[in-house]
Formats: C-alpha cells, sequence, structure tokens
C-alpha cells in the first residue's frame, strides 16, 4: 500500500495511508475533511472531495492475479 501525499489548509504536506481512511466531507470553501479511523479530528485538505478521492484510489494495491497462485 503506497501513502499519499496531501496538502493540508496551513499548507504542511501530510502522508496518508488509504486503508485508514473512513470518509471523506466536502466544507463550503471547497476544502475537504478526511475523517481518519481512531482520529477524534478530521484532517483538512485543500481540494474537493472528488480528487481527493481518486487520489487514495490510484494508491490501491493491485489484487494478486489467482491464476499465479494455481501454477505455484
Amino acid at each position: 500500500m503506497a501513502f499519499v501525499e496531501l496538502t493540508d489548509t496551513s499548507g504542511a504536506s501530510v502522508l496518508v495511508n488509504p486503508l485508514g481512511v473512513v470518509y471523506l466531507r466536502g466544507t463550503a470553501n471547497g476544502e475537504t475533511e478526511v475523517h481518519l479511523s481512531g482520529g477524534s479530528e478530521p484532517l483538512r485538505v485543500a481540494g474537493a472531495p472528488e480528487d481527493v478521492a481518486r487520489l487514495l484510489e490510484n494508491a490501491a494495491p493491485t489484487p494478486p492475479d489467482p491464476t499465479l497462485s494455481l501454477l505455484a
């Protein structure tokens, strides 16, 4: 699993593990709240929820090919 680098509202870079993301919520000013499992406060990042979701989805690992395990 690859970490995703996001920019929070203060301009700092933050590495996020996509497996820890519970849900995303858009805000009125065009930012996104990233709610992480085990966290009490959401991480506010720059960008629309659609863009953040796309970054997280692209970091998902490719499942192994089941035919390779049959050949082993």
